[in-house]
């Protein structure tokens, strides 16, 4: 099978409610932000990366990654940074993933990419949790987005449904998805790393 071109677009634009309101792509995890450990998982699978963020834009850019915002203002979910980095991407599948995963399997896109034949969308399941924000997409469902977000709607997994998304099952490897959400998780996260 030919190997996909591929764009990952780092989630980085959300409120970090849970976080007090703290960047949570910023904070650290043994020393490094979160949005660097899931870089360092992710590119090595994929052909480019961008950063999608809402605040801290020059911090972001510091890597030297393409930045951008939200096209739709006020903190809209995933969908508007779904929606505003598949209008920006040159690939046809993108790969999304949100900032607070840094322990993402190494052969995630392998294994997503099973299904770009017959499906448009495609997303891990650990074995009791959806993933809906690490999203394999093709850029084809733009249309179709815009017209969900036109009408006012936010909900991912209402949306993935009715395009017909696809779980991948990634049971064996449920930490893999862990998300850091929380100061307490990354407390947590931070000790054990020593």
């Amino acid at each position: 099978m030919r190997k996909l071109s591929i764009t990952a677009i780092i989630l980085a634009g959300g409120q970090s409610n849970r976080m007090n309101g703290k960047d949570k792509g910023l904070m650290l995890l043994a020393g490094k932000p979160l949005y660097q450990h899931v870089i360092d998982r992710i590119e090595p699978q994929v052909n480019l990366v961008m950063i999608n963020c809402n605040r801290h834009a020059d911090l972001y850019s510091s890597l030297g990654y393409f930045v951008f915002c939200d096209d739709l203002k006020g903190f809209l979910g995933p969908l508007s940074g779904i929606y505003s980095g598949l209008l920006r991407s040159t690939t046809d599948w993108n790969l999304f993933v949100s900032c607070d995963t840094p322990f993402l399997p190494e052969d995630l896109i392998d294994r997503l990419a099973k299904f770009t034949a017959t499906h448009q969308a495609i997303y891990p399941f650990d074995g009791e949790n959806d993933h809906p924000t690490i999203l394999l997409i093709h850029k084809n469902i733009i249309p179709q987005l815009k017209k969900y977000l036109d009408n006012g709607d936010r909900k991912l997994m209402l949306f993935l449904k009715q395009i017909n998304a696809i779980a991948v099952d990634f049971s064996e490897n449920p930490l893999g998805f862990t998300n850091i959400n929380t100061l307490e998780m990354l407390e947590r996260a931070n000790i054990s790393f020593k």
